[in-house]
């Protein structure tokens, strides 16, 4: 069974803050943190390493990665020549898909599939695509 499932997209950078990013990509980021802005609790290193940009689909986790691509793609629309500049720079971007499952009877978990349109939106940025799971068994 699928516990969780989210989609966000982050861009990294280790010159432009996060207020930086923004104003040049134009659109707001559903959370953001500053470069070595927090100690880890582990280790006690500064973290994270650089500045990070991200956009969450802003839907509910039981939510289809595939919807929630498209909420998070739409929210960029416009805004891929911008970030294809700053990859461009040598800042990072990246579409982030996690989803993890715990055994169940409803276990088979279903596929995702990114269309030609956000390929081609990934391309256009300079964007990797980053797909993350996570069996909880």
């Amino acid at each position: 069974m699928i516990v969780e499932q989210q989609v966000y997209f982050m861009i990294q950078s280790d010159e432009l803050d996060p207020e930086q990013i923004t104003r040049y990509v134009g659109v707001e980021p559903t959370r953001s943190e500053a470069k070595e802005s927090r100690r880890g609790r582990k280790s006690g290193r500064l973290l994270p390493p650089r500045h990070e940009w991200m956009l969450d689909s802003g839907l509910a986790e039981t939510t289809s990665l595939g919807e929630q691509t498209e909420a998070v793609m739409n929210q960029l629309a416009g805004a891929w020549d911008r970030i294809g500049e700053l990859t461009a720079g040598g800042t990072t971007a990246t579409l982030v898909m996690l989803r993890s499952f715990e055994p169940g009877e409803h276990s088979n978990p279903r596929g995702l599939i990114l269309d030609a349109e956000a390929i081609s939106f990934l391309h256009k940025a300079g964007a990797d695509l980053w797909i993350d799971e996570y069996d909880l068994s």
